[in-house]
C-alpha cells in the first residue's frame, strides 16, 4: 500500500508538480505527475519522473561531523553546534555565507536573518550570482523589479517566442514541450538565438548562431532593423518609457549590416527575426481585438559573460522598443536554473537587499528593526564571487555554506580550492559530503526536499508547497531548524533575543517572511494548500495573484532604455596555443554539477562521461572521431571526456556541459573573470585546445585527505604548469 504525497520537483526552476508514492518501508517507490499543477500541466521530464531516488542513496549524511586530528568524525548535534557557536563569533566582520537555491523559502529566510542579526553582516548570497544576476541587475534598473514579467501560459498565447542563450530541451524540458505544443497547435513563430544548434531549431522560423559574446551587437542590430522598418511601438515608448533618445543614438551608430558583421550572423536573417519580434502574426485562436505579443526567453548564454549585464540591458531594450510588456502573450522571462533560485532571492539571500528586494535604506532598516528587535547592518555585503576572492585577500576568514558546493560551481576550480583551503573555519550544511564539505571543519546533515515542509518559488513567480513524504534520514534536520538551533546558542552574545529564532513550524517562518515582504503578504501555507500555487505579487489574502506584471506601470514608474555598445567579446580570446572557444551548458540527463543526478542509477547510465562537442572542421586536423577519448586544456586546468563530432557547434568552438563525471568538470577550465556590475563569472567563453587521448591522472593530495563517501570524487586535476 503506497501513500501519495503531492509536492514540488527539486530540480529546475520550472516548478513542476510531482506526486511521491511512498511504500510501506518509507521509501519513494515512484513519482507521478500532478495534472492540477498550473506550471507543469501534467508533464514531467526524465529528471522529475525518475530522479528522486537520490534521497535514499547510501551516501546521505546521517550525523554531524567534526574535524578532529585532521579527519572528519561523527559527533552529536550538541557537540557540533556548540563548536560552531563558540568559533563563529571570533569572525564577526570577517564572515560570509552562501545560501541554497535548492532549499525552501523558509530555510533561506532564517539563514539571512541569522547572518544579518547574529553575525552582523550582509555578506550573504546564493547561486543567482552565478546564473541570472545580470538579468536581475538590468531588470531592477530598467523596470524596477527583477523577476519574470509573465507566465508560462503566455508562451502558448504569444505570436512569437524567442529562445535566447538557452536549451530548454535539456535545461527546462517541460517548457520545451509547451513551446512545441504552441508551435504545432497554434502556429506560434519561434526564433532561436544560440551559438549551438539545439533541438528546438527544427521548429524555428529563424535560427541565429552568433559568435559567443556578441549579444549586444546582435540585439542592437535587431533594434536597428526595427527602427529602419518603422515598426517600433511609438505609443508605448512615448507613454511608458524614458531614456529613448540616448539609446536610439547609440543603436544608430552602426547599420544593420555592421551590427550583424560584429555578431557574425547573416544580416537578412537578423532582419527577419527582428520583424517577427516586433510584429508577430496572430496565433490560431487569437482574439480579433488586441495585438499579438512576443515572449523573450533567455538563459545563461546571455548572462555568464564579462558583459552579462550589458547583454541583459540590450535584450530588455528590445522589449521596451516593441511594447511587448504588460499584456497576455508577451513579456520577458529569464529561465531560472535551480528549483528555488527565485525564492532564495525573494527571501533576502542577497547582499544588497532585505527580503522582498527592499533596499538597505533608513526606512526599511527601521521597519525590520521593529520586527526583529535589532537592526540589520546598513552596509551592503559582498557578492558570492567577491567573497571567494576576498578570502585570498584575508578579509573573509570563516564561512557557513548551506546547500552549495563552490568547489564544483565556482570558475577556475584550482583558484577556488586555494581560497576555501585558506579559511580558518568552514561550516557546510548539506545532504551529501561533496567536494566543499570534505574540506569543512564541521559538517551538518540536512533534510532533502522529500523530508521538508515549506515552499519553493519558480521562474514564473509561482509560490508552491513542498510537503514531507518520508522520515528524515538518520539524524538529518531541516535547514531552518538547524540554523535556528545554532542562532539560539549565539543570540545572547550578539544582543539578539533568543525568541527571534523560535518558530513552531515552517508555516510560522513563512508567516513572518510574508509579513515583512509586501508582495507576499496575501500568502500562507494554509492558503497555498487550499488554492494551489499562486504568483506574486499577492499583497492581500483575497488577491488572486498576478500572472502578468506591468499592465499599467512599472515599479520604477517608466521603463528605462539603457544605451549599451558591443565591447570585447570576452576577457580571454583564442590564440596560437589555445585556438578554440569553450562554450558551456547542460545535458538532459544531469542537473548542474551532477551532485544529485550522479546518485540516480538510471540517469548516470545515460551519460556517464563528459561529452565534448566539437565541429568536424576542428576534429579532422586532430584526427578526432566521435567517441574518442579527448582532453581539453585551458590556461587553468584540463578536462577528460568523450568526443561528440557535430556541426551543431560553430567551427572554432567546443561545447562541454557543467556536470562532473569521472572526476572531470568544466569549471577546471573556466576563467575567474567577472562582469563588473553583477560580478558573475565568464563561464561561457574562454580559450581552450583539444587533444586526442586522456592525459595521465595526477592526484591532488591536498583535496583528498578528508572523509569522502563512495561515489564522490575529490578534486584531482592539476593546473596547467605555469598558469596557476
Amino acid at each position: 500500500m503506497t501513500r501519495r504525497v503531492p509536492t514540488t520537483c527539486p530540480y529546475c526552476g520550472v516548478g513542476c508538480g510531482i506526486v511521491l508514492n511512498v511504500d510501506d518501508s518509507g521509501r519513494i517507490a515512484w513519482v507521478d505527475d500532478d495534472p492540477a499543477n498550473l506550471s507543469s500541466v501534467g508533464m514531467l521530464c526524465v529528471k522529475g519522473r525518475f530522479g528522486a531516488t537520490f534521497v535514499n542513496h547510501p551516501d546521505r549524511l546521517t550525523t554531524p561531523l567534526v574535524r578532529r586530528d585532521g579527519v572528519l568524525q561523527p559527533a552529536t548535534w550538541d557537540e557540533a553546534l556548540d563548536l560552531v557557536a563558540r568559533r563563529l563569533p571570533e569572525y564577526r566582520g570577517r564572515f560570509g555565507s552562501f545560501a541554497s537555491a535548492k532549499a525552501t523559502n523558509e530555510d533561506a529566510f532564517v539563514q539571512q536573518k541569522f547572518v544579518r542579526l547574529v553575525m552582523g553582516t550582509n555578506n550573504i548570497d546564493h547561486c543567482t550570482r552565478l546564473c541570472h544576476s545580470p538579468s536581475v541587475e538590468a531588470m531592477l534598473q530598467q523596470l524596477g523589479s527583477g523577476a519574470t514579467s509573465n507566465s508560462y501560459a503566455d508562451f502558448e498565447a504569444a505570436g512569437c517566442v524567442v529562445v535566447i542563450g538557452c536549451d530548454p530541451g535539456s535545461n527546462h524540458p517541460v517548457i520545451a514541450s509547451r513551446l512545441r505544443r504552441a508551435i504545432d497547435d497554434r502556429g506560434v513563430r519561434l526564433v532561436v538565438v544560440n551559438p549551438r544548434r539545439i533541438d528546438l531549431c527544427d521548429r524555428a522560423q529563424v535560427f541565429l548562431q552568433p559568435e559567443p559574446g556578441a549579444d549586444v551587437a546582435l540585439f542592437n542590430g535587431m533594434a536597428r532593423a526595427i527602427l529602419d522598418a518603422g515598426v517600433e511601438d511609438r505609443d508605448f515608448i512615448a507613454s511608458r518609457t524614458e531614456g529613448y533618445a540616448a539609446w536610439e543614438a547609440a543603436v544608430l551608430e552602426l547599420t544593420v549590416e555592421q551590427h550583424a558583421a560584429l555578431a557574425a550572423v547573416d544580416a537578412g536573417l537578423l532582419r527577419e527575426a527582428a520583424l517577427l519580434i516586433a510584429r508577430p502574426p496572430a496565433p490560431v485562436g487569437h482574439p480579433p481585438a488586441g495585438r499579438p505579443g512576443t515572449c523573450l526567453l533567455w538563459g545563461m548564454g546571455i548572462t555568464q559573460h564579462t558583459q552579462g549585464t550589458a547583454n541583459a540591458h540590450a535584450l530588455i531594450n528590445l522589449a521596451l522598443l516593441t511594447g511587448h510588456l504588460g499584456h497576455p502573450g508577451a513579456g520577458i522571462s529569464p529561465l531560472r536554473g535551480q528549483n528555488n533560485v527565485q525564492g532564495c532571492g525573494d527571501s533576502g539571500c542577497i547582499p544588497d537587499s532585505l527580503p522582498g528586494y527592499q533596499r538597505l535604506d533608513e526606512g526599511n532598516l527601521a521597519s525590520f528593526e521593529g520586527a526583529w528587535g535589532a537592526s540589520p547592518p546598513a552596509q551592503p555585503g559582498l557578492k558570492a564571487t567577491d567573497m571567494i576572492e576576498r578570502i585570498l585577500a584575508g578579509d573573509i576568514r570563516a564561512m557557513y555554506i548551506v546547500g552549495e558546493n563552490p568547489l564544483l560551481s565556482e570558475p577556475n576550480l584550482h583558484h577556488a580550492t586555494m581560497a576555501i583551503q585558506a579559511l580558518d573555519f568552514l561550516v557546510v550544511q548539506d545532504i551529501f559530503l561533496h567536494e566543499t564539505a570534505a574540506l569543512a571543519d564541521v559538517v551538518l546533515p540536512a533534510c532533502s526536499f522529500a523530508e521538508k515542509d515549506g515552499t519553493f518559488t519558480n521562474s514564473e513567480r509561482r509560490v508552491q508547497r513542498v510537503r514531507p513524504a518520508i522520515a528524515a534520514v538518520g539524524e538529518s534536520r531541516p535547514d531552518w531548524e538547524i540554523i535556528c538551533d545554532l542562532a539560539r546558542r549565539m543570540a545572547p552574545g550578539a544582543g539578539v533575543a533568543r525568541g527571534q529564532f523560535e518558530y513552531a513550524s515552517a508555516a510560522g517562518v513563512f508567516d513572518e517572511l510574508a509579513r515583512l515582504t509586501p508582495f507576499l503578504r496575501g500568502l500562507s501555507h494554509e492558503r497555498l494548500d487550499r488554492e494551489g500555487g499562486l504568483q506574486w505579487p499577492c499583497p492581500t489574502p483575497g488577491h488572486p495573484g498576478s500572472p502578468v506584471l506591468y499592465a499599467e506601470s512599472f515599479p520604477r514608474g517608466r521603463g528605462l532604455f539603457v544605451p549599451v555598445r558591443q565591447g570585447s567579446f570576452a576577457d580571454e580570446t583564442p590564440d596560437a596555443d589555445y585556438a578554440l572557444i569553450l562554450n558551456t551548458g547542460r545535458v538532459l540527463y544531469h542537473w548542474h554539477g551532477g551532485t544529485l543526478t550522479r546518485r540516480v542509477r538510471g540517469l548516470l547510465a545515460r551519460v556517464d562521461t563528459v561529452p565534448v562537442a566539437i565541429h568536424p572542421d576542428d576534429a579532422a586536423p586532430a584526427a578526432i572521431s566521435g567517441g574518442d577519448d579527448v582532453t581539453v586544456y585551458s590556461r587553468r586546468g584540463r578536462l577528460r571526456g568523450a568526443a561528440v563530432v557535430t556541426d551543431a557547434v560553430r567551427p572554432g568552438s567546443v561545447f562541454v556541459p557543467f556536470v562532473k563525471l569521472n572526476e572531470s568538470a568544466a569549471n577546471f577550465l573556466t576563467n575567474n573573470a567577472y562582469d563588473p556590475q553583477s560580478r558573475i563569472p565568464e563561464y561561457k567563453v574562454c580559450a581552450v585546445r583539444i587533444e586526442k587521448g586522456h592525459a595521465a591522472r595526477r592526484r591532488d593530495a591536498a583535496a583528498t585527505g578528508a572523509l569522502r563517501p563512495q561515489g564522490e570524487a575529490a578534486i584531482d586535476h592539476e593546473p596547467v604548469p605555469g598558469h596557476e
